[in-house]
């Protein structure tokens, strides 16, 4: 915590109010890219509520943001949803990442020592997820790998528009096997090499094979929605594990809520 909000509790309480929604949406998005939150979904505002130990009105706020993503809808008098992918909604993603992703590696290839590292980095923790058997983890960061490419331009804004679009096709995938899953690990290193080595047709094309393998709608037999807190318990322990939040998570801060 910084000095200026030990001396200033007001300011930390406002700051805390600002980054609290910002967390919840990262957590629910996180667990959207984990295949922990699918299609059908009914995020109640009353139990996220009572997951986070945060008001009604937060979640809201989360939720809204979220909405923002074209991550969850509202249905008159039920609530908020988990939208299902439509085979419009499937190509204009994958529409989407094709015109941003291949503009990326026209911007990184080759990649720099540094990116390269950072790359390798994210590989390694997809390995490591794998070898420990953990599938949730592991589909978070094989759709992250994404995002972890566009990070290399360094705007925020693209970013955050490709977290949004890899979200969106995890909601139009069934969660994979672990030998699909390796299959797609392999797939990730391949495009890391072809992007070092400064190939850029074959980076291109690799990437666009894995675009492409997001364009299959999705199985007429949809998952069954989750209890929400026994969706999120596994993402939350992770967070809380790697300790790697943008945002800390402010909960023993917030606790109170509920109780007011």
């Amino acid at each position: 915590m910084s000095d200026k909000f030990e001396r200033n509790p007001e300011q930390h309480d406002r700051a805390m109010n600002e980054a609290f929604p910002v967390y919840i949406e990262r957590v629910m998005l996180r667990a959207i890219m984990a295949r922990r939150l699918v299609p059908g979904t009914c995020l109640s505002e009353g139990r996220l509520a009572f997951a986070f130990g945060a008001s009604r009105a937060t979640v809201r706020e989360a939720l809204v943001r979220l909405q923002g993503r074209g991550l969850v809808h509202v249905v008159a008098k039920r609530g908020w949803f988990i939208p299902e992918q439509g085979c419009d909604e499937i190509r204009a993603t994958c529409e989407a990442r094709r015109i941003i992703q291949t503009g990326i590696l026209t911007l990184t290839v080759p990649l720099s020592a540094r990116d390269a590292a950072s790359v390798r980095h994210h590989l390694a923790r997809q390995h490591a997820a794998l070898e420990d058997g953990d599938i949730i983890h592991t589909c978070f960061l094989l759709a992250d790998f994404h995002v972890c490419l566009t990070r290399l331009i360094h705007n925020p804004a693209m970013t955050e528009s490709m977290r949004s679009l890899m979200a969106r096709s995890c909601l139009a995938r069934a969660t994979p096997t672990f030998h699909t899953a390796r299959a797609v690990h392999a797939a990730h290193t391949a495009i890391m090499e072809a992007m070092g080595d400064g190939d850029m047709p074959r980076a291109r094309a690799l990437l666009l094979e894995r675009i492409e393998a997001s364009a299959v709608p999705p199985p007429h037999d949809s998952p069954h929605p989750p209890d929400l807190r026994a969706a999120l318990a596994p993402v939350l322990y992770r967070i809380e594990r790697e300790k790697a939040l943008s945002s800390p998570a402010p909960i023993s801060h917030r606790q109170s809520e509920t109780q007011a």
